[in-house]
């Protein structure tokens, strides 16, 4: 096959391979696997679909709820649904909602302050009854006077 047959193969999007190779379909593996252990390891995780550049391929962005993130190469949109639909994620379009504000404050170091129950005061009425049992509502407001 001389120069010019490759390059009309080319243009018509006929390619001597139809398999991935194997150094390729292990990366995929590879990517899948870190992809996997990222979402079991962090709450809240959103999977965000950048689309192909002139430069990079598309690519799969999970943003865990702190704003952590990791981006992989995917094959295509096809995978990227899958792969969130096994993990039960909810997968958006980068380029139609753009990034999440939560993700540029954890590249700028900005940590959300989270709240326990301990920080909360008491519930109305926890605080009369220790015993735990049946309480009765706090009052209601006085009426203003006029």
């Amino acid at each position: 096959m001389g120069f010019s047959d490759r390059m009309r193969a080319w243009f018509k999007g006929e390619t001597k391979r139809s398999a991935p190779s194997p150094s390729t379909d292990r990366a995929s593996r590879t990517t899948v696997k870190e992809l996997e252990g990222f979402v079991g390891s962090r709450a809240g995780v959103e999977a965000y679909l950048e689309p192909k550049t002139a430069i990079y391929s598309t690519t799969l962005l999970l943003v865990a709820d702190d704003g952590e993130y990791l981006r992989r190469p995917v094959r295509d949109r096809g995978q990227a649904a899958e792969f969130c639909k096994r993990t039960n994620i909810p997968l958006y379009d980068a380029a139609k909602v753009g990034y999440p504000r939560r993700m540029k404050d954890y590249d700028r170091g900005v940590r959300p302050r989270r709240v326990n129950l301990e920080d909360l005061p008491p519930w109305p009425g926890d605080a009369d009854d220790a015993g735990g049992g049946p309480s009765s509502p706090p009052p209601p407001p006085a009426a203003p006077r006029d």
